[in-house]
């Protein structure tokens, strides 16, 4: 799904929990439904996370050379999340 065809099936309020989780914001996310803004390939990734496939990378950003398949992102931290340093 991309985001034109989420934006239209989710209420703001979905939308908005769903990009604090992702990370980012409903004001990025809007920037990139109309095309002022390109999302990382991360971002691409952690909105199909949060979103359990609804939204999926590929077609957030099919312009990149996505492999067949690639590992579930649920063993990596959240990037607002920072990691203790190792001694």
């Amino acid at each position: 799904m991309n985001l034109q065809a989420f934006f239209a099936q989710h209420s703001t309020t979905d939308i908005q929990a769903v990009a604090e989780q992702a990370g980012t914001s409903l004001a990025y996310l809007r920037n990139c439904k109309y095309g002022q803004r390109q999302m990382s390939a991360d971002l691409a990734i952690w909105l199909e996370h949060v979103t359990n496939g609804e939204l999926t990378a590929r077609e957030l950003r099919p312009d990149l050379p996505w492999p067949e398949s690639f590992p579930a992102v649920t063993a990596v931290p959240h990037p607002a999340i920072s990691l203790p340093e190792v001694a």
